[in-house]
């Protein structure tokens, strides 16, 4: 929020949510634009952005024990093995980015 002061933006003004897309990158900018474009949340200002952001990058577990157990998981594909967090990530990437695509469906 400070640089958005520095640069003499209002984060209640849409124009400040615009200049935030454009300093994001990879997955956090495809889920930005998917944030704007959906009819709920697209005049939503940047003040709520960072709690969508942060409960699509930090996962919800507490339990020390659980979230070692979900890091131990690996999946196979094309003879490399990736953790099992980049691959959910891959799938919310994609999913974000095909939104015909329900939670079921994945």
């Amino acid at each position: 929020m400070d640089i958005l002061e520095v640069g003499e933006l209002d984060p209640e003004d849409r124009s400040a949510m615009i200049w935030l897309g454009w300093h994001l990158e990879g997955e956090a900018k495809i889920l930005h634009a998917s944030y704007r474009k959906n009819p709920e949340t697209k005049n939503n200002t940047v003040p709520e952005f960072p709690k969508v952001l942060r409960k699509f990058c930090v996962p919800f577990i507490n339990d020390d024990k659980l979230w070692t157990e979900f890091q131990a998981i690996r999946q196979t594909q094309n003879g490399r093995t990736k953790p099992i967090q980049q691959v959910a990530n891959k799938i919310k990437q994609l999913q974000i980015l095909l939104p015909k695509i329900s939670n079921w469906q994945c």
